[in-house]
């Protein structure tokens, strides 16, 4: 092998080092690194991004931390489980053949809305109860529907057939707040169930079962003296018969009941099972009676 042949490998095999060397370098070393280097700041930029939204997250939540305590749980299986929470309120309520059925949720704007069938027997009390238990609750939730069906052979209970809204917040929607009312709204007139009762004492399915109520047909027509005692007289119209009372008697017609406390020139004075004072005016019927504000009481 002469001088120039040597030269000339050991010239190839060089390149072939530098060549091998610098392509380990770059696939290796820089390559790698680079992708790394990109990658870290994607990742570093993802977390800056999600520090971010975590800390508007907080701040939302700070301030609507009453709209999502009253949500139903995000996850469908957990929510599902209001539905558990309805038959114990109905049993509660005195409700006799409860069912209730959950229909697959529907996607809104702020979240998820479920919606529950309901069925259940009672009377207007209890029916009263569970309503104002339904409506004290702290839930998103509203009945949009409600059927009411006289039960046959049976003048005090019905049949009521109900459908409930109930909504899941998601907390990935930040303008949820922009769509719901703020602040906690009482959904209830009275925070106290006995201003209720007036609901089961009047029969508002006494017309539908082919009935009247004597409270709308019975009038104050006359105030009999006698000495230092006075006699009032109500004229019942769906029979022609006459009712008398004097102080203190307690009046029963129809869905009403009330005991008499004043007797005026022209007016008498009843006092309801709640504690409530109804004036009532010469030639108007029971259920026209009006309930005075509560200083006019002696």
């Amino acid at each position: 092998m002469t001088l120039r042949n040597l030269i000339l490998i050991v010239f190839l095999a060089l390149f072939f080092v530098c060549y091998l060397s610098y392509w380990a370098y770059q696939t290796q070393y820089r390559e790698p690194r680079e992708r790394l280097t990109e990658e870290i700041a994607e990742l570093s930029q993802q977390i800056e991004r999600g520090e971010a939204a975590r800390d508007m997250m907080r701040q939302f939540y700070g301030q609507n931390s009453w709209l999502y305590q009253r949500s139903l749980p995000s996850a469908p299986n957990d929510a599902r489980h209001y539905s558990f929470w309805l038959l114990e309120l109905l049993q509660y309520s005195g409700m006799e053949n409860n069912d209730v059925q959950s229909q697959p949720h529907s996607l809104v704007r702020s979240g998820a809305d479920y919606r529950f069938h309901v069925q259940c027997t009672g009377t207007l009390s209890q029916f009263s109860y569970f309503l104002f238990e339904f409506y004290n609750a702290p839930f998103l939730h509203r009945i949009t529907t409600l059927t009411l069906t006289p039960m046959e052979g049976n003048e005090e209970k019905q049949t009521f057939t109900m459908t409930i809204n109930a909504l899941a917040l998601d907390s990935r929607y930040g303008q949820v707040a922009n769509y719901l009312p703020r602040g906690w709204i009482p959904r209830l007139a009275f925070n106290n169930l006995t201003m209720y009762d007036v609901i089961g004492e009047r029969n508002l399915l006494q017309a539908a079962r082919g009935g009247i109520d004597r409270a709308d047909y019975t009038a104050l027509t006359g105030f009999i003296h006698s000495g230092d005692q006075t006699e009032v007289w109500f004229s019942v119209r769906t029979d022609d018969s006459t009712i008398k009372a004097k102080l203190g008697d307690t009046i029963r017609s129809g869905s009403f009941v009330g005991k008499i406390v004043e007797i005026h020139h022209e007016d008498i004075v009843f006092e309801r099972s709640n504690g409530e004072r109804w004036l009532l005016t010469r030639g108007e019927l029971l259920n026209q009676a009006f309930a005075l504000p509560p200083e006019t009481a002696l």
